[in-house]
């Protein structure tokens, strides 16, 4: 990975060594419905900044970032939609930043029937990324943008595109199981596990701002398309939770 040299000099110590560095995942989670367009114009036009950003961010706290990698995920309603999942790999940065562009700026704004949406299947799905295992410092972070409150969990399991029996957890408990507590471990390892809700603080979203650990909400308003999230906020919550 190469960096400028003004960022460079951020990131020697006094006696020229490195100072903390990190593997860094990032998975994005989006609400691809009607009403989302507002923030998926935010994300569409700063994607080719947003890696650059974060490394200027963190080389002014000291931190460097060897390996980053962006994964999205695009989610609806499956009820609803045609398409109600879309998920993308990991792409590592910046060599695969054109792969992540077209991961962003090709999906528009579409479908969702009710008011609520299948933002638990999509955490589900983020929670089971291959995240990184190497490193000596990591972070797995979940960035979740919505403006609806979720379905429970199996809601959709009528349509034919929903996961098979398994595949898929059955409840919120068990979700929260594989999310994990700083005691009991899940899925992912607690040290490195960061989960950044933009979403209505009610229902599930709430239930999963009050009892997990590592996840921080910012409230928006319902059915608004994150209007009032701005993309100085987004690089904030991301950059604060390395």
């Amino acid at each position: 990975m190469q960096y400028s040299e003004d960022i460079l000099n951020n990131l020697l110590d006094a006696d020229g060594q490195f100072r903390a560095s990190y593997h860094v995942d990032l998975c994005l989670c989006i609400d691809k419905t009607g009403s989302m367009k507002p923030i998926m114009d935010t994300v569409k036009a700063n994607a080719m900044n947003l890696y650059n950003d974060i490394i200027r961010a963190m080389s002014a706290k000291q931190k460097v970032i060897d390996r980053f990698r962006i994964r999205v995920i695009w989610f609806g309603d499956y009820l609803a939609d045609e398409e109600p999942m879309v998920l993308y790999p990991f792409m590592d940065m910046p060599e695969e930043m054109e792969d992540y562009r077209d991961a962003v700026s090709n999906m528009k704004p579409y479908g969702g029937g009710d008011a609520p949406e299948d933002g638990l299947e999509a955490l589900a799905y983020a929670i089971r990324s291959p995240w990184c295992t190497t490193g000596s410092k990591r972070r797995h972070i979940i960035v979740m943008f919505t403006d609806a409150p979720a379905h429970d969990l199996g809601y959709g399991k009528a349509d034919p595109n929903y996961p098979k029996t398994g595949e898929m957890p059955d409840s919120l408990g068990r979700l929260t199981e594989m999310w994990g507590f700083k005691d009991r471990p899940g899925e992912m390892e607690n040290a490195a596990k960061r989960l950044i809700l933009f979403a209505p603080d009610e229902g599930n979203w709430h239930t999963i701002r009050a009892g997990w650990n590592n996840v921080v909400l910012q409230p928006v308003s319902r059915d608004k398309g994150l209007k009032e999230i701005s993309y100085q906020a987004v690089l904030d919550g991301i950059v604060n939770s390395i």
